[in-house]
């Protein structure tokens, strides 16, 4: 037998260890790399910003957080990042006194090819397991994920898998041209005319899948319809500059369908669309504030001016995300933003953009926009408009300002808006809804002159004197001084004497006490915050409330006789007033009419309640969530409805009795 000597075991050992690893120009090629711990699975991942330190995450292989590439750098690499935010460039290997912590590595901003030596890493390639070790310029030292979860570069042994990492290949997938996608290069509107419909913006085909009338404003082409994935789809191109139809640089190009609106602003009344939509182009002008185009946007007049006359309340808005390597140069992804008004009509600064989230491109993605009018859930005599939308499953409600000075609600979808480029938008499946309730609760009555008689004390509001002048109150309505007008002044109303004039609600350091009510000399219409006021109506009672503008503050008979404007709750009659007619006598009004009217009991009720009717004959009645979804609907002659195991949730209902003469009446529910 041969004899194995000290040599021969030499020998071997050196021949492994040539085996096992390789430096420099051991990469398997200059591709884009996620690069995975061997002992911990994490990959490496770039920081928020230069000179703060890399982490290790999970984040999926399409996070280009985690894509990293390796320069030549003299006999060194740079190993680079490929992120395009936070820190953007090559790694940093620190000393002992890095402000990090000691020998933490760091992102930086600094762009490849760099020879500085602590931006600079010696290459070592494991052939019999395929794996890499990371050396920095401080001797003995390798990149390694620290059980603290830092990434140092260390003193370490091969052995500790650590300082061992594989590379994964990030393999990019070239973006698919939809089936339907417009791929011409030229973004003109063609020559011969034949998109230009000069007569009429309402361009359509028979029977056309989408629902709403359209409005074409761009000469690049018409809507048409496509077929994919098993749906037909509604197609809407637009190109920068082809409006032929408005003044040249006035608005953009579209194509765009409206809907009709809800006109009435009560507790119930909304517009709502739904819909799936892809997204295969954005337009692109080179900025954020030129970018993007418009998928849809609810709209609404409203009163007391400001802004155009047709104003958009909230708009969404896509942005074009481009690809990296072989997609660099193309629309791989779109960022949704809603551009939401900060004030009525608002614009300009008058909105914010706010992100809400991104979806790829052709990617079928379902889309619910409802805007309208609900209770406020922390004041039940006011409420709110609102703008809530659904984009793949999430959703995004926002209320928006001034609500009292809303007129309606209304809805726009299609491509709208390109600056720069092309947009391409498809939308299916799309429905639409809308629900009018009359508002009651701001709404004067409805003859001309009347006397104001406070509920708790049966005395009259009273003018007396000259401007500025506190009112009083008397026992008797028939004289002029206690005969008052409302006229409509934005929002608001003027509460405007016979005698003198606007009454007038004062801060807390007025010289004839504190918010006492004065008369004044002005005429109405008049906007003066301190002389305008909200109506709230009590349609069960006939009875009003009056509202400063000085937060929850409203006209108030006092126990000393003066009259203020105080915070009350709706129970304090003090408060509550009656509004009887001058053309009705005031024998006639002392005593109790047989108004119609609809009651609820008990109210708030546990589930089961009664509807009683007065005066009412064959009435139906419907009851709708506070998100407008009807829930209930009976017809009756019956003078009380008994509604029982019907399993309605807790929350705010509306109940609507409509009767066979097209009189409506309204009522809250509250299920507890």
């Amino acid at each position: 037998m041969k004899k194995i000597t000290n040599k021969t075991l030499l020998f071997f050992a050196l021949t492994l260890c040539s085996l096992c690893a390789t430096a420099q120009g051991a990469l398997p090629s200059d591709d884009i790399f996620r690069l995975r711990n061997v002992a911990t699975g994490q990959f490496l991942t770039t920081a928020g910003g230069s000179a703060q330190p890399v982490t290790m995450t999970n984040l999926d292989e399409e996070d280009v957080s985690t894509h990293w590439t390796f320069v030549v750098s003299g006999a060194y690499y740079n190993i680079d990042s490929k992120s395009e935010t936070g820190g953007t460039g090559i790694l940093r290997a620190p000393g002992a006194g890095s402000d990090g912590g000691p020998y933490v590595v760091l992102s930086t901003l600094k762009a490849p090819p760099a020879a500085d030596t602590d931006k600079t890493w010696t290459i070592y390639h494991n052939n019999i397991n395929d794996t890499y070790r990371f050396g920095s310029r401080t001797t003995g030292r390798f990149m390694y994920h620290d059980p603290n979860g830092t990434v140092t570069h260390a003193v370490v042994a091969d052995t500790d898998d650590r300082s061992n990492w594989e590379l994964i290949p990030y393999v990019q997938t070239p973006v698919v041209i939809a089936p339907d996608e417009d791929t011409s290069t030229d973004l003109n509107c063609p020559a011969s005319g034949e998109f230009e419909n000069n007569n009429t913006r309402n361009v359509d085909i028979p029977n056309s899948v989408n629902v709403g009338t359209a409005d074409d404003r761009s000469c690049y082409s018409d809507y048409s319809e496509s077929m994919v994935n098993g749906k037909t789809w509604g197609v809407y191109n637009i190109t920068a500059g082809s409006n032929h139809w408005d003044a040249p640089n006035t608005l953009q190009p579209r194509i765009e369908r409206s809907l009709p609106r809800s006109g009435e602003t009560g507790v119930g009344s909304y517009a709502r669309f739904t819909g799936t939509f892809r997204i295969l182009e954005v337009g692109d002008n080179g900025s954020f504030g030129q970018d993007g185009s418009y998928i849809a946007q609810a709209k609404g007049k409203h009163t007391g001016g400001g802004g155009p006359p047709d104003p958009a309340i909230c708009l969404y808005r896509a942005h074009p995300v481009y690809g990296t390597g072989i997609n660099a140069d193309k629309q791989v992804a779109f960022d949704i933003y809603a551009e939401r008004i900060l004030e009525r009509g608002g614009s300009g600064s008058g909105r914010e953009v706010v992100f809400l989230k991104q979806v790829n491109k052709n990617e079928e993605v379902n889309f619910e926009l409802e805007i309208g009018f609900r209770e406020d859930p922390s004041d039940p005599t006011k409420k709110i408009h609102y703008c809530d939308a659904v984009i793949g499953g999430e959703a995004f409600n926002y209320n928006i300002p001034d609500p009292e000075r809303g007129l309606e609600s209304g809805i726009r979808y299609g491509a709208y808006r390109v600056r720069g480029g092309r947009a391409q938008i498809r939308w299916a499946e799309t429905t639409y809804q809308r629900e009018e309730v009359e508002d009651n609760t701001n709404t004067p009555p409805a003859d001309d002159i009347y006397r104001l008689r406070n509920v708790a004390t049966g005395q009259f509001l009273t003018a007396v004197g000259s401007s500025a002048t506190p009112v009083t109150m008397t026992n008797s309505g028939e004289p002029t001084n206690t005969h008052w007008t409302f006229v409509e002044s934005g929002a608001f109303f003027n509460i405007d004497s016979e005698t003198v004039g606007i009454l007038r609600a004062p801060g807390a350091n007025f010289s004839g006490g504190a918010y006492r009510v004065v008369s004044t000399g002005a005429v109405a219409p008049s906007s003066d915050t301190d002389k305008t006021w909200t109506i709230e109506y009590n349609d069960l009672e006939d009875t009003y409330r009056f509202q400063s503008r000085t937060a929850d503050r409203y006209l108030y008979h006092n126990a000393d006789g003066t009259v203020t404007h105080t915070t009350a709750p709706e129970s304090d009659t003090r408060s509550v007033w009656e509004a009887i007619p001058t053309s009705q006598t005031l024998s006639i009004a002392n005593t109790e009419l047989n108004a119609p009217s609809m009651v609820i009991y008990p109210n708030p009720s546990k589930g089961d309640f009664t509807i009683a009717f007065q005066n009412l004959n064959t009435v139906n009645v419907k009851i709708y969530s506070v998100l407008g979804k009807m829930v209930y609907e009976n017809k009756t002659n019956a003078k009380k409805i008994n509604i029982t195991n019907q399993s309605f949730t807790p929350g705010i209902y509306l109940i609507q009795a409509t009767t066979s003469n097209n009189k409506t009446y309204h009522k809250k529910l509250v299920i507890q």
